[in-house]
């Protein structure tokens, strides 16, 4: 389990309820975002329905 901080959280768990669509039924997703350092991210979540996710990774995209 990765820790984000919580202005970072709040903004990835916004973006994932608004495309919430194309993430139900899926127990693992990910999330391409970027952060607030202007860099990309790969967000590894599991899926415990909306608005809850519990996050696995957060991997930097170079």
């Amino acid at each position: 389990m990765v820790f984000l901080d919580p202005r970072e959280y709040a903004k990835i768990v916004s973006e994932i309820n608004t495309n919430y669509e194309k993430y139900r039924g899926k127990r693992i997703a990910i999330h391409l975002s970027f952060g607030f350092d202007n860099n990309a991210y790969a967000y590894i979540f599991e899926n415990k329905g909306f608005n809850k996710y519990i996050f696995i990774s957060r991997d930097l995209i170079e």
